[in-house]
């Protein structure tokens, strides 16, 4: 089964641009990593939020990324200087997607 995995970055005004930039250099080893499927950012400049959005052929995929991702010290680099802490979030994607039936 796929897995999405959302992420929420909140910089601090003054760092808003370097974590945009950051995250940017991210995406293409994010991209190459075996079991990606896409990977996407997101802005919000008048809520100063940067969205990082992944979509993976396993959650196993998605663990041994955030691993690597986590031994290589990226998941903490920039967080001195947020003013709070980062969202993340995953979903499994069932295939096919199941019809939904809307409660009474």
């Amino acid at each position: 089964m796929k897995e999405a995995a959302f992420t929420i970055v909140y910089p601090t005004p003054q760092t808003f641009m370097e974590h945009y930039q950051a995250v940017l250099a991210m995406i293409p080893e994010t991209r190459s990593f075996p079991g990606c499927l896409q990977a996407c950012v997101g802005l919000n400049q008048k809520r100063l939020e940067i969205s990082v959005f992944h979509l993976w052929e396993t959650i196993e995929h998605l663990d041994d990324y955030m691993t690597w991702r986590a031994e290589r010290g990226d998941l903490d680099a920039r967080s001195a200087t947020m003013r709070r802490e980062q969202e993340f979030r995953t979903y499994s994607v069932p295939e096919p997607l199941p019809h939904l039936t809307p409660a009474p």
